[in-house]
């Protein structure tokens, strides 16, 4: 059970002279040489491993560069936000009621609430 399935073979030269030594050739499955199929298998194997390694370094270098884009976008986004909800809330504390009475009298004038309009 623990003899490999390549068998070795013996191969005897034919006698020309009948004084000449038998010759063995043994052949070491361990050694068997690469055929043409194989090594092109193998440097297609290499080129394709090599272009998938390129591509993945690069569709990481493009996702690490979108992802800081959009946190850069995300920021300009609450600082505008941010400048929106402050602008209300002056708007608000400007044509507050209590405000305009406060600028009337100032001025000598009464205000009337029912002459006031609020435009949205």
């Amino acid at each position: 059970m623990a003899d490999s399935s390549a068998r070795k073979i013996e191969y005897e030269p034919r006698k020309q002279n009948g004084s000449q030594k038998r010759q063995r050739i043994t052949l070491d499955p361990h050694k068997v040489p690469y055929n043409i199929l194989e090594k092109t298998l193998l440097a297609i194997g290499s080129i394709v491993t090599l272009g998938m390694m390129i591509f993945l370094v690069s569709s990481s270098i493009s996702a690490t560069s979108a992802q800081h884009e959009l946190s850069q976008t995300q920021q300009t986004v609450a600082k505008e936000q941010n400048r929106i909800t402050d602008l209300r809330q002056e708007i608000g504390e400007l044509t507050s009621t209590s405000r305009l009475n406060k600028i009337a009298r100032e001025k000598g004038l009464t205000l009337i609430n029912k002459n006031i309009r609020t435009i949205r």
